[in-house]
């Protein structure tokens, strides 16, 4: 039977560094979600305050986009801990379970390194545009902070992935051991 689309799968029983990265991509997600419910209230005070008594919240435009980039970033390590990104299986639907499960472990390290790389170039440009000083049009706010904000949750991405993805790896190596070992023995 196949599980109903929308709902994301219960987490593995998660131990140790497992328990920790799903605690805080949670927590993450937690802090994310209450800077969007921020992000909602700001634009309704100010698209009421524009519409009732021509005073809108000046610069809720830039606060928008700045506190989107953050928040929306916050939300992927608990979408990669659950294994729920986006995925084509067109291809892959009629294989094996085992060949699923080894291209899945796969295509989750290799999430893994291209988030550490975005995590290392993400860094670089933070320092780049702090060091140009570059702010925002309206408020002033600096550039570099909103880039800052995003580098937690692209670090805990790249370790969740990583996690996952040796998980799976020596989970399909342990089984396919057990299975040779027991054939071996017949």
């Amino acid at each position: 039977m196949q599980e109903p689309m929308g709902l994301p799968a219960d987490p593995p029983a998660a131990r140790g560094v497992e328990r920790l990265l799903l605690t805080s991509a949670k927590g993450c997600a937690l802090v994310g979600g209450g800077l969007f419910i921020g992000l909602i209230v700001m634009s309704l005070v100010s698209i009421i305050g524009r519409k009732l008594a021509n005073a809108p919240i000046t610069g809720d435009v830039e606060l928008m986009q700045v506190g989107t980039a953050v928040a929306a970033a916050a939300f992927l390590p608990l979408c990669t801990t659950l294994g729920e990104h986006l995925r084509v299986d067109f291809f892959t639907e009629f294989a094996p379970a085992p060949v699923r499960r080894f291209l899945d472990a796969v295509s989750d390290l290799l999430l893994g390194l291209v988030a550490l790389l975005l995590t290392w170039r993400a860094g670089l440009q933070t320092l780049d545009i702090r060091e140009a000083a570059e702010v925002t049009p309206l408020l002033g706010i600096p550039i570099w902070l909103a880039m800052a904000g995003m580098l937690p949750s692209l670090a805990l991405v790249a370790l969740c992935a990583l996690a996952r993805g040796w998980r799976d790896l020596s989970a399909g190596a342990s089984v396919a051991f057990s299975r040779h070992t027991t054939e071996a023995r017949s």
